[in-house]
């Protein structure tokens, strides 16, 4: 296979970026877009809240203890659509802990 051969560039006659162009005043400078409002902490849904109650409810029916990271897990638990929510504390009253941990 042959060299390839050099080639000399290809010039475009006022080809240059924005910021040299505006330099040279042949160009008006682009707008600075408006920073985004903050939109502020987000809001907790009414129904997640609920159902985080009725779930943590149901663990200390179950006599489980919430800690922190079963508070984690009941938050993320609440997410979820309500018919999984109803099923996750459905089997929490239906599966009682016996003094042995079974």
């Amino acid at each position: 296979m042959p060299d390839p051969r050099p080639v000399e560039p290809r010039r475009q006659e006022g080809a240059a970026d924005i910021d040299s162009l505006v330099a040279l005043g042949r160009a008006t400078p682009p707008p600075i877009p408006r920073p985004r409002p903050d939109p502020g902490p987000p809001t907790a849904d009414p129904v997640d809240e609920r159902e985080a109650a009725a779930l943590t409810a149901a663990l200390a029916g179950a006599g489980i203890e919430a800690g922190p990271a079963d508070t984690a897990a009941v938050r993320a638990l609440a997410s979820l659509d309500p018919a999984t929510v109803a099923t996750v504390e459905k089997w929490l009253k239906a599966k009682k802990i016996d003094s042995t941990g079974k």
